[in-house]
């Protein structure tokens, strides 16, 4: 579950360090994430027009500017060492505008100058160009975050209904997902991770209606198992379970809106449906 913070501009790192821009001294001027970065395909079908064959999300850059001021030479040279350490590239991390805390930029930064004033104690107009290589903002919350407006984790503008019955469910055989990104979510791409603990003494079946996908996993599931369906990967007990005699080897996606999702082969069970969305 996402922390309130007390800054505009959040930087968190992957091992769960947090910066809070303006508490480290550094001012930001601005940061205006761009919409997504649509490719479109075309193919020319006559003399006076074309068909649209394919959209891609490609990568976005996100600019971000910053004032940096110091106490003195020495202080700068410090100040200095702590950007690059606050925006070292070596792996991903998050951004996150604390104007809407329920969402967050995973980035890789390019390389960057610091320039100095005239005066030696302030760097100013420092430029940053992020590379959200996933070329969407995603929730800082998962489903299994409760679904509140008012602790940081879901917010206004993401398309969640107030009324939203959630992500988990017990002996319902029938019941509605909700995906409100703009995107679908594809078990390719970007996975939802089902979570099933229950009796299936002759299998379990889980289909999605809307999409018209079913995946079946063929082998008897105990209420002492866990079953886990992560993309295309069946997992029982925390071992894969890959070959045609155990699953049909299908997949589930899940379509933007709802998603009317039907269990076959338990009536005793609970289920969850684990993922981010994606803005």
């Amino acid at each position: 579950m996402p922390t309130k913070y007390q800054g505009e501009i959040i930087i968190q790192r992957r091992d769960g360090t947090i910066y809070d821009l303006e508490k480290e001294g550094i001012k930001v001027i601005n940061f205006d994430p761009p919409s997504a970065n649509f490719q479109h395909t075309y193919n020319q079908i006559g003399k006076f027009g074309a068909e649209l064959v394919d959209t891609q999300i490609q990568q976005m850059s996100i600019p971000l500017t910053f004032d940096v001021t110091a106490r003195d030479n020495y202080d700068y040279e410090l100040q200095r060492l702590k950007v690059l350490r606050i925006f070292s590239s070596t792996e991903p991390f998050y951004v996150i505008n604390m104007r809407t805390p329920f969402l967050r930029w995973k980035v890789v930064a390019d390389s960057f100058t610091y320039p100095r004033l005239g005066n030696f104690w302030k760097a100013k107009n420092v430029a940053i160009n992020l590379v959200c290589y996933d070329g969407l903002a995603e929730s800082t919350a998962t489903t299994l975050d409760p679904f509140t407006f008012d602790g940081g984790t879901y917010g206004i503008g993401m398309g969640i209904p107030l009324d939203s019955t959630g992500y988990q469910f017990s002996n319902q055989n029938k019941f509605t997902i909700l995906n409100p990104s703009i995107i679908p979510l594809l078990a390719s791409e970007r996975p939802v991770k089902v979570v099933f603990k229950g009796d299936a003494p002759n299998g379990l079946t889980i289909k999605n209606n809307t999409t018209g996908q079913e995946f079946k996993y063929l082998k008897q599931l105990t209420s002492s198992d866990e079953f886990k369906l992560i993309g295309l990967v069946p997992i029982v007990n925390g071992v894969q379970r890959l070959g045609n005699e155990l699953s049909n080897r299908e997949f589930l996606d899940y379509a933007i809106g709802n998603n009317d999702i039907e269990i076959i082969g338990s009536n005793n069970f609970t289920i969850q449906f684990i993922t981010r969305f994606y803005y």
